[in-house]
């Protein structure tokens, strides 16, 4: 892929990238594609996309998220993404870790749809274990139920590793 679509598409994704320097308002060709994408990647921070209470209908707030992260992964083919998915409390953590993991193959499933090879996809659901709000009251409920993807470089012998699950 040329250096300056590269470039261009990055910038437009992220705003700018760190490190990238500049020469009469175009980015410096010393740098290659490969590392810009890695660079991309490393900066890359998309919003959680959630779901309502029970289902894996994503709701319509995430397809921006979607779009970006279709995007950058198209513009740097050599990217992996996890797609993690986490539950509220509510309910049993059986059937929560199974909803979680619905959820994303859900947004997995969006993604392979939109031209995402499924092999550079590592999904995964932790049920109600990682939560980022209190569950006792609604609102931090529905931020529970949510789906993160983080997009990483491939590591350099090309075997496919699953990001570490975080602590509990």
């Amino acid at each position: 892929m040329h250096y300056s679509f590269v470039a261009l598409t990055l910038g437009v994704l992220l705003g700018s990238l760190p490190g990238v320097a500049e020469t009469d308002g175009q980015p410096s060709d010393s740098v290659s594609a490969a590392s810009l994408c890695e660079r991309a990647l490393l900066n890359f921070q998309a919003e959680a996309i959630r779901f309502n209470e029970s289902g894996t209908e994503m709701r319509p707030s995430g397809q921006p998220v979607l779009d970006r992260v279709v995007a950058l992964a198209s513009t740097c083919p050599q990217s992996l993404i996890d797609i993690t998915g986490h539950t509220d409390s509510s309910g049993n953590e059986f059937s929560n870790q199974r909803l979680s993991l619905e959820r994303a193959q859900a947004v997995a499933d969006l993604l392979v749809a939109r031209g995402i090879a499924k092999e550079r996809l590592v999904v995964s659901g932790i049920g109600s274990s990682d939560p980022v709000a209190d569950n006792a009251k609604r609102y931090g409920r529905s931020l529970n139920r949510r789906i993160e993807i983080v997009m990483r470089p491939t590591p350099a012998d090309g075997l496919s590793r699953p990001r570490s699950p975080p602590d509990s």
